[in-house]
């Protein structure tokens, strides 16, 4: 089986983000300029730039996956092929060989939807390289098929570190669920008058009964402009939150059909609430200072469509399923073995 390295993979799975972590924080506080006796940092040049960085990272990333896919697949035909004490091309063509029926028919149907791209050309050639391609297309499928089943039993390591957003400013503690020395944190970033904020929260819940010591939900704000009453809702639940019910005023906002101004002055009686104490909150600067800061924060990571999720520094776009969070949150109490693999995630509100 194969394995980047003789090293038990977990050992050396833990040993390399070890060494990453320290080698990034010491990165971090590096001073790149002094200001009289002020120092500049690394870490504040990157967060004044924190969404740009982060989107070349992304770029990079793929680049080297891409790369490391590629490599991963030669040493894959290398090994295989010493195996059976074939040359690769040998090996190739024993996957790809076997004769190929291309029914006429098949080929008919192409040449009469793509006719008027062949022009003057010979119909008879055109056929001919129709054909052709046809051969080479099941070959290639052949090929595919037959390296995906040789990594289904090899097992790769993966130890490329996916690029993460920088740390997150921690959300208020009446704002959180879970323990706090949870492994895997999940900061959502959400819009009341969102439909699919609210139609997430199922999912969230779900998420949290079925992880209840590993993971803790974050809760900020992202109030989109084309909303209303939106961030007078971040502001209500906000003020709900210094009187301990931060919660219950969060699911009443998602349950209201239809949220108005009205309702989210009634749901304060309702919940039995200071009343007194919520108005004041509401007109005072700091609930206002408070949602800005969790606006900023969205901008910074380049996010501007609800529900947004940042997963121990992984974005996770969209009303995801339990199934992408069950993903990810393995991703993290898991990191090793890996298999290159594709995630799913669906689209945000914008």
């Amino acid at each position: 089986m194969y394995q980047s390295s003789s090293l038990p993979h977990h050992g050396l799975s833990a040993a390399l983000l070890l060494l990453g972590f320290i080698w990034s924080t010491a990165y971090a506080q590096t001073t790149v300029a002094i200001v009289g006796d002020e120092p500049v940092t690394q870490q504040q040049v990157d967060d004044s730039i924190g969404n740009q960085i982060y989107a070349l990272e992304r770029q990079l990333f793929a680049l080297r996956n891409t790369a490391l896919d590629n490599l991963i697949s030669r040493k894959l035909l290398e090994r295989e092929a010493a195996r059976q004490k074939l040359s690769i091309e040998d090996l190739k063509n024993r996957w790809m060989g076997g004769e190929i029926k291309v029914e006429a028919a098949q080929i008919e149907d192409l040449f009469q939807k793509n006719q008027a791209a062949f022009g003057l050309m010979n119909p008879d050639e055109v056929r001919e390289k129709l054909r052709l391609d046809l051969e080479a297309q099941v070959r290639l499928k052949r090929f595919r098929e037959a390296l995906s089943a040789l990594r289904q039993k090899t097992l790769v390591n993966v130890l490329l570190a996916e690029p993460r957003v920088g740390p997150l400013h921690p959300s208020y503690a009446f704002a959180a669920k879970g323990r706090t020395n949870a492994t895997v944190v999940i900061t959502e970033f959400s819009d009341f008058q969102c439909p699919y904020c609210r139609a997430v929260q199922a999912t969230l819940n779900q998420v949290l009964k079925e992880h209840p010591d590993d993971v803790r939900l974050e809760f900020k704000h992202l109030p989109l402009e084309d909303h209303p009453f939106a961030f007078a809702a971040a502001r209500s639940a906000f003020c709900a939150g210094k009187q301990g019910a931060f919660w219950k005023f969060h699911d009443a906002l998602f349950d209201s059909t239809a949220l108005s101004q009205q309702r989210i002055e009634t749901i304060p009686r309702e919940l039995g609430l200071d009343v007194q104490d919520f108005q004041a909150c509401m007109s005072s600067p700091d609930s206002q200072t408070a949602i800005n800061a969790d606006l900023q924060e969205a901008r910074r990571l380049g996010l501007e469509g609800t529900p947004s999720f940042i997963i121990n520094g992984r974005p996770l776009l969209g009303s995801a399923t339990v199934e992408a969070f069950n993903d990810a949150i393995a991703r993290e109490l898991n990191p090793s073995p890996l298999r290159i693999s594709t995630s799913q995630n669906e689209g945000t509100r914008p």
